[in-house]
């Protein structure tokens, strides 16, 4: 059976490669999605590997995030805020979304995910 923590990274990892290929696509909305949902697979598969439970609620995820990967939060918050304008077209609370706010922060994302998988044995 594979281990919790092992299916969610590989989740996040799918959703990164997701996130590029819309990139280059010129489909920044759904690009800023998957950069969402990357990020938060990413967290889950820390918090499961550590052994911290946390709800399937956004908002959990996000504080529990802190114990494990203090830039985590933010991070996540920051990804949130730009789904929901290319999902829900709500105003944004941090950063307008764009195409190149969008790739910026897959630069982000992608060194993120790095840190995590070097300080977590994540291959």
């Amino acid at each position: 059976m594979v281990k919790a923590y092992i299916s969610d990274w590989g989740r996040a990892m799918g959703f990164l490669k997701a996130a590029e290929s819309n990139l280059k696509l010129n489909d920044y909305r759904t690009a800023a999605n998957r950069e969402y949902f990357a990020c938060e697979s990413a967290v889950s598969a820390v918090l499961k590997l550590k052994g911290i439970k946390a709800r399937k609620e956004h908002k959990d995820i996000w504080d529990k995030a802190a114990f494990v990967c203090p830039d985590g939060k933010r991070l996540l918050r920051e990804l949130y805020d730009l789904r929901l304008q290319a999902d829900y077209g709500k105003a944004s609370f941090i950063v307008p979304l764009s195409q190149e706010i969008a790739e910026e922060y897959l630069v982000r994302l992608k060194a993120f995910v790095g840190k995590l998988a070097f300080e977590n044995g994540f291959s």
